[in-house]
């Protein structure tokens, strides 16, 4: 793990130099192409960067998401924290997949509703996503860097918000929901082990960022493991990790992430984070999804969007 970070760290530090130069003129739409798909978005946007040259950042859902399809010839994903539409469209350009987007900040709204207008193939839902029984209300800090956070704020305060139970009465699709993708800077820790329950019928595949700052800014009441104590709980015995640079990190076991999330936390800096991937130990096709792309020698380098 240690080898990889620096690599990775320079890559994020290189992409935001360039990035610094292009924020000087207007932020007007653009189209830009990310890993072969064109999606428009604000030139302001870090994504464009982060994914030129032979970056492999944002390629590992996509990964996750045609082994699951070539295992089972359907996909239904559920995308939390959906932005400008890339991770639904990269999915879409892969493999024939049916996507819920759930955002709530109305400055990605409007990207992603013209990024996917017309399709029959993605849901858009407007909302912050909550557990059930969240009484919390939020503010959005909005980035001008193509991420946007929510902050704890009064009940019934900032966007409209959705419980995971409502979300699946709203979308009765999501009952075969098999790929599960949320990046909501910092409110992860929370978000996954209640889609976890809600959805525990089709048992998916959850692909999430964990982030140690971010984390203890949006959830500071919630213990780091206690993603890890409750997954293990919901039968997630088994993961995948990447660094913050989409490179492929390894196989792990929940149980030891206990420990290495801290280890995370103490080292890390907002500049670095993981993505995991964790399958259910009764989801024969999900774990051996899993054991597919921790085995790829070349951290999955070679793949990309449009089945290239």
């Amino acid at each position: 793990m240690r080898n990889n970070r620096p690599l990775s760290f320079l890559l994020h530090i290189a992409a935001r130099a360039r990035f610094e130069v292009d924020r000087r003129r207007p932020d007007v739409p653009v189209t830009r192409r990310i890993h072969g798909v064109d999606i428009v978005m604000p030139r302001h946007h870090l994504l464009p960067y982060l994914t030129s040259g032979d970056s492999v950042y944002n390629l590992n859902l996509v990964e996750l998401a045609r082994g699951l399809y070539d295992l089972e010839s359907t996909l239904t994903l559920l995308d939390v924290g959906g932005n400008v539409g890339d991770s639904a469209l990269g999915v879409l350009s892969a493999v024939p997949a049916y996507v819920v987007c759930v955002e709530a900040d109305p400055a990605w709204q409007k990207y992603l509703d013209m990024n996917v207008a017309g399709r029959d193939d993605v849901a858009v839902e407007p909302y912050a996503l909550v557990p059930p029984g969240y009484r919390g209300g939020f503010e959005i800090n909005h980035a001008d860097v193509g991420s946007s956070n929510l902050v704890p704020a009064a009940e019934g305060s900032g966007p409209p918000s959705i419980s995971t139970d409502e979300l699946l009465e709203r979308n009765p699709r999501l009952q075969q929901v098999r790929l599960i993708k949320t990046d909501t800077d910092g409110y992860d820790v929370l978000l996954v082990p209640a889609m976890a329950e809600t959805f525990k019928a089709s048992r998916p595949v959850i692909f999430f960022e964990f982030e140690a700052l971010a984390t203890s800014l949006a959830t500071p009441e919630l213990p780091l493991v206690s993603v890890w104590e409750r997954l293990l709980d919901q039968g997630y015995e088994d993961a995948v990790l990447w660094d913050n640079g989409g490179r492929l990190l390894g196989p792990d076991k929940v149980a030891n992430l206990i420990a290495r999330s801290g280890q995370l936390s103490e080292a890390m800096s907002s500049a670095y984070f993981w993505d995991v991937a964790v399958a259910h130990k009764d989801d024969a096709t999900g774990l051996e999804v899993l054991r597919s792309v921790a085995c790829d020698p070349a951290g999955h380098a070679e793949v990309g969007y449009g089945g290239a």
